[in-house]
């Protein structure tokens, strides 16, 4: 079972994922990317990379020089995947978990051993993911990801953005 959530930017796919990881606990294993805003501004400085065992680091900020940009942010592809890879990795060993990736953007896709990973995961056909995607093909493997046989594909929005959770237990727990 493969489910593919898309949305909007700030709509709430990060804020799911970690929704779903405490629920499923144990069960799961990958990633989410969080915002880090500026204490006292509140103003986004950039984001960091938090895996389920509880590592974290930032990967992309507006103060980091970087050849990747996007927008004002460089990112540091190397922060990324000391903490993305190992966890992915790890997944792709263990059996009867749910493989967590928020998210498969811009930032992240700058990672080429990142790329190869998401799609050894989602052609397994004994893994169990679920990925967030943005709402546009910024990469051919965000459209590869969003036309993926077989998977559900979700777009979060304000309706459903509350009650989706219980879905989302509802078709891992089927897909197993």
């Amino acid at each position: 079972m493969k489910i593919v959530i898309t949305g909007e930017p700030g709509i709430g796919k990060t804020t799911l994922v970690k929704k779903l990881v405490k629920a499923l606990g144990d069960r799961a294993i990958g990633f989410w990317t969080e915002e880090v805003r500026d204490p006292k501004t509140r103003k986004r400085t950039g984001f960091k990379v938090v895996s389920t065992e509880g590592k974290s680091l930032l990967f992309a900020s507006k103060t980091f020089t970087s050849k990747h940009l996007v927008g004002s942010y460089g990112v540091n592809v190397q922060r990324f995947e000391s903490v993305a890879l190992p966890v992915l990795e790890r997944a792709i060993k263990e059996k009867d978990k749910v493989v967590v990736i928020d998210e498969v953007g811009k930032m992240e896709l700058f990672s080429k051993p990142f790329r190869e990973l998401v799609r050894y995961i989602v052609r397994s056909p004994s893994m169990r993911a679920v990925l967030t995607i943005p709402v546009r093909d910024v990469h051919p493997l965000v459209a590869e990801l969003r036309r993926l046989e077989g998977a559900v594909l979700i777009e979060l929005n304000k309706e459903n953005r509350d009650s989706l959770l219980e879905d989302l237990l509802d078709l891992l727990d089927r897909g197993r």
